[in-house]
């Protein structure tokens, strides 16, 4: 493909790199000199240096020709006039990222044709909702929705008394499996032979209606029913939005006085206090150690850890802080902090998922990148076609997940088969994903 992408920040970067593995055609555009140089330094992409907004930037970035537009720059309006210009030139497809207070509202994160782009990403509403579901779930540190919103893929921490069992002789509720696991750094596509330890890192997969069940199997925890937010932005209105229907209590801590009225006035049963959350004399005050959940949700990353290594220390059972610079996540996790969420790792999956062509739907990484969860469609003649999963020889590596047949959601067992036009989830390593891949293409297709 084609693609242009406006930004070298963060988000850009990491795009900058995948594109680069996937041998895509880029062009990279900042008006800081700074951020050219240091994409031409590091990627094999072309750069240019200027306004991304402005017409004849785009015209010289050729986006007329371009299969995809990417804007993901510091500013909104930059971002949304860009990706509405690079349409307008003939771009097949834009996409925008927004993050500002005047999107605050959305319900979804991410809306389709808005403006005329043809997708436009909230990533701070992402990580309040991906914070809900964390929040709504017995012990997991991470879910992400699949499939259209039908299947979940959830992450958690291995402590019950199912450890040292092997795989084959614990019973899992129908439409869920273990999908992978990490232990030592390294990433595991088990086989039933395989016995999960205590402190291993457990991904499950299934139906949303059975995947809570199979979380009891593998954690002694259950839903937060006391949430206190530190930082009453975007992301903390995302997730007050997500617990409060389902009868959490909820307290919110922010620290300017014209927004904490402003919630309270907006968000009925939301006990707002006003106040840093890194004051140790509120939190006790709160009863700190009375929650469940502790989400640390300003944009300051130094006063997320803060407030959430107090919380840890007070005895909150789960904490979790938002950091802007991703690269930062292993070391808030060796801190003891249990979720680590980025908006802009968020965006990057949502436009890597929107990126894919026909054959590969969606993207999700795991184990810090060693491996992935990928959408495929399987196509007339292709290896994986036409007989039962039990005799198809999965590259090392990879395990079928979920068949998605029309309005159908199967996880699959070993009798059941793959039909050309189905969309199928799969785990995989990184090396095992082009043969993956192959096994899915229709004869004559490379």
């Amino acid at each position: 493909m084609y693609i242009v992408v406006i930004g070298i920040g963060e988000v850009g970067k990491h795009l900058l790199s995948v594109w680069e593995i996937e041998g895509h055609d880029v062009v990279a555009i900042d008006r800081r000199a700074s951020a050219v140089e240091y994409a031409s330094e590091h990627f094999d992409v072309a750069t240019l240096e200027g306004y991304g907004a402005s017409e004849t930037i785009l015209e010289q970035a050729g986006v007329a020709h371009a299969d995809l537009v990417v804007a993901v720059s510091d500013h909104d309006e930059v971002n949304l006039i860009a990706a509405l210009a690079a349409k307008q030139q003939g771009a097949k497809r834009v996409v925008a990222r927004v993050q500002g207070n005047e999107w605050a509202n959305w319900r979804e994160g991410v809306r389709y044709g808005l403006l005329g782009v043809d997708v436009v990403i909230n990533p701070r509403v992402l990580v309040g909702q991906e914070l809900g579901r964390v929040a709504r779930s017995h012990g997991a540190v991470d879910v992400i929705d699949l499939a259209d919103d039908r299947v979940e893929l959830v992450e958690m921490t291995m402590t019950s008394r199912m450890a040292h069992k092997p795989l084959a002789k614990i019973t899992l509720p129908e439409q869920t499996l273990v999908a992978a696991y990490v232990r030592d750094g390294e990433l595991v596509v088990p086989g039933g032979a395989d016995v999960l330890l205590p402190g291993d890192t457990v991904y499950l997969i299934g139906r949303p209606s059975a995947i809570l069940q199979a979380e009891d199997l593998f954690s002694t925890r259950r839903e937060a029913r006391r949430l206190l937010i530190v930082g009453g932005g975007v992301i903390g209105q995302a997730l007050a939005r997500q617990v409060l229907p389902h009868g959490a209590f909820v307290t919110i801590v922010e620290k300017d006085e014209a927004v904490a009225e402003e919630l309270a006035a907006r968000h009925d049963g939301l006990d707002v206090r006003l106040g840093d959350g890194t004051d140790a004399d509120l939190l006790e005050e709160l009863e700190i150690e009375s929650y469940d959940l502790c989400a640390c949700a300003t944009q300051a990353d130094e006063v997320n850890l803060m407030a959430a290594l107090i919380a840890k220390r007070a005895g909150v059972p789960r904490t979790a802080a938002v950091v802007q610079r991703a690269d930062y996540g292993p070391i808030y996790r060796q801190l003891g902090i249990d979720i680590v969420l980025s908006p802009r790792t968020v965006a990057s999956d949502h436009v890597l998922r929107f990126s894919r062509g026909a054959a590969v739907h969606r993207v999700h990484a795991l184990g810090d990148g060693a491996a992935e969860v990928i959408e495929l469609v399987a196509q007339p003649g292709s290896t994986i076609v036409g007989k039962p999963l039990r005799r198809v020889q999965m590259p090392k590596g990879s395990l079928v997940c979920v068949i998605i047949r029309s309005d159908d959601v199967v996880v699959p067992r070993g009798d059941d088969e793959v039909a050309p036009g189905d969309r199928v989830i799969v785990v995989t390593t990184r090396d095992a994903r082009p043969s993956v891949e192959r096994m899915f293409r229709g004869r004559g297709v490379r």
